[in-house]
């Protein structure tokens, strides 16, 4: 179904606020803006058009919201399927009489919630995290707790503002308790950062993916080349930590995976980055070794040996039919095998990843991918929602997601047995385009969580990311504040231009 947007009340601007909360009730929908400089066309009925309507009546008085959804094909809205919704001036003083902690405007805020009231009318769905569709939602709850607002009022901000449902609440409410702890020991310490090193290679490329990653299936002079560069980047950003007094308590090399380097290589980029970056004594330093074909027991024992003390294993289902399916160059057997030879290596944690809603798996496929994680016993597992983005080969191919309850069964059912594994939620992120409008969850058992990964989805810790494809954020410890910046995901346009980006990263220190 195709959706457009009107008001003549709102900017477009404003409207635009709206539109990710719509697709999250349409996730097969086109939805835009009406422009209305454009003049009206006729449709078909392969390509009808849905019009919703939203006009906010604030702060001008008498305060009133007023939604309608109707089909455009239909010249007579009373005739037409239309539904409507109002929202008075009570309803309005009820949504604004909390604390107001996000970055959106009360007339932002209440098209959202004009839109919510109407699209679950239409379609019989209420999507869990009501009008939010930012990325980090627990960050709402951080800053209430940093105000002090008493537990019960922030209940309702989440409940009643935001129209999160309550089994959500409650999940947030349990990680941020568990996160505070932490976030405190940043606060106290702005001298600490987190680093980021990207290797943008992979084996193949999976079908869900949509990260800068490029295939060696053709040769690896462009990792040498890459390698080269990436290098200087470390040592100019190892030079400006020491002479800024700046240490990293985390450091996480990523990808791509960066386990497609040879033992050797990987073992000296390490050595590399511990000569190069100041580190605290109890660094958390995690790989990323996603894709068990490239892991061996000789590159294991190098990591161990480099200091690693974190390592995720990837499988991302338990079904050889699935990850054929997804472009996956490696099997279930190969997935057990390197576990129990990361298992002999002692003094590490491994986390390892799995996807809920990849294509062709129920929620039967989902519960034992979980029963055969629960006999392995990771020290932490990270639960994603399929989200299908633009670049990744399923969303070239037209696949789309479904609103179905499926999903939420899924993800109920890794709630309970993580639980079941002793595991405990820690940290919580969504991303756009995520299946059934959910969340990724990470678990892990107690006092096995990864302090980067808290430290960068509440973005309370600056992060210094290098390599090709990384993010930088530059946190204002006092405000919490920051500013983003991003290298370009091209590997050979990073090559030239890491330099003019280091010098940006560094003016950016400078303001704090």
């Amino acid at each position: 179904m195709n959706l457009e947007l009107s008001s003549m009340t709102l900017s477009r601007s404003e409207m635009e606020a709206g539109l990710s909360l719509i697709r999250a009730f349409f996730p097969k929908g086109k939805v835009w803006v009406k422009d209305p400089e454009m003049i009206n066309m006729e449709h078909d009925a392969e390509n009808r058009i849905a019009v919703i309507e939203v006009e906010v009546n604030f702060p001008a008085q008498p305060y009133c919201v007023q939604s309608i959804f109707y089909d455009e094909m239909s010249n007579d809205l009373v005739q037409s399927q239309s539904v409507r919704v109002t929202l008075d001036s009570q309803d309005i003083m009820q949504i604004l009489d909390h604390p107001q902690v996000g970055k959106e405007t009360e007339r932002k805020i209440l098209l959202k919630h004009g839109l919510f009231h109407l699209l679950t009318q239409v379609t019989g769905h209420t999507p869990p995290w009501g009008i939010l569709t930012g990325i980090r939602p627990s960050k709402i709850l951080h800053r209430l707790n940093d105000l002090g607002i008493a537990k019960t009022e922030e209940k309702k901000v989440l409940e009643e503002h935001y129209l999160i449902r309550e089994d959500k609440t409650q999940l947030l409410r349990e990680i941020v308790a568990l996160q505070r702890p932490y976030l405190h020991q940043l606060t106290e310490h702005p001298e600490h950062v987190a680093v980021y090193v990207g290797i943008p290679f992979c084996p193949t490329r999976c079908s869900y993916c949509s990260f800068p990653a490029y295939s060696l299936q053709h040769g690896r002079e462009p990792l040498q080349f890459y390698l080269k560069g990436l290098y200087e980047e470390i040592r100019a950003t190892g030079e400006w930590m020491k002479e800024t007094r700046r240490w990293a308590s985390s450091l996480y090399l990523g990808g791509g995976t960066p386990t497609i380097l040879s033992t050797s290589e990987i073992s000296d980029l390490l050595q590399w980055i511990r000569d190069n970056i100041p580190m605290t004594e109890e660094i958390e330093l995690s790989v990323e070794a996603g894709r068990p074909d490239t892991l061996s027991q000789e590159k294991l024992q190098a990591l161990n040996e480099q200091g690693v003390n974190r390592l995720s294993i990837n499988p991302q289902t338990m079904h050889d039919e699935t990850l054929k399916r997804i472009g996956r160059a490696h099997s279930v057997e190969d997935i057990l095998r390197i576990y129990e030879l990361a298992r002999e290596v002692p003094g590490w944690v491994i986390n390892m990843d799995l996807i809920l809603g990849l294509p062709g798996e129920t929620t039967q496929e989902v519960q034992e991918t979980l029963n055969q994680i629960g006999k392995l016993r990771p020290d932490n597992l990270t639960v994603h929602a399929l989200a299908i983005k633009r670049g990744s080969k399923e969303y070239e191919a037209g696949l789309v997601q479904s609103l179905g309850k499926d999903l939420e069964s899924m993800q109920e059912l890794a709630l309970v047995m993580t639980r079941s594994f002793g595991m405990r939620p820690y940290y919580l992120y969504r991303q756009k385009h995520i299946a059934g409008n959910l969340e990724n969850i990470g678990f892990a058992l107690p006092g096995a969580e990864c302090y980067y990964n808290i430290g960068i989805m509440e973005e309370r810790q600056s992060v210094l990311g290098i390599g090709a494809g990384a993010s930088s954020k530059v946190v204002n410890s006092k405000d919490y504040t920051l500013v983003n910046l991003q290298h370009p995901s091209n590997w050979q346009v990073y090559l030239k231009r890491w330099p003019e980006l280091h010098q940006k990263r560094v003016n950016a220190f400078l303001t704090l």
